[in-house]
């Protein structure tokens, strides 16, 4: 399942900074997980400036896969 629009502020944080809750589930459904992936860590440039996409990343636990991200990136930009 992946959230759809899965940007940082659609991700809401309690001040020790741990996950409360997703917002904005409009696009919910069934997907590859890079979907999400690519998009979130995009954001965190938006909204945290250079430098954080692949921490993001690896605290989702996976190794950068630079060909999906390209991929959905390239596909989010398109829409």
């Amino acid at each position: 399942v992946c959230h759809g629009d899965a940007c940082c502020p659609n991700t809401l944080l309690d001040a020790a900074g741990r996950w409360i809750a997703h917002v904005d589930v409009g696009a919910l459904g069934v997907a590859d997980r890079w979907a999400d992936i690519a998009v979130a860590s995009m954001s965190t440039e938006w909204n945290y400036g250079p430098g954080w996409e692949d921490a993001l990343i690896a605290a989702y636990g996976v190794e950068p896969d630079r060909e999906r991200l390209a991929y959905y990136r390239d596909l989010w930009n398109a829409t």
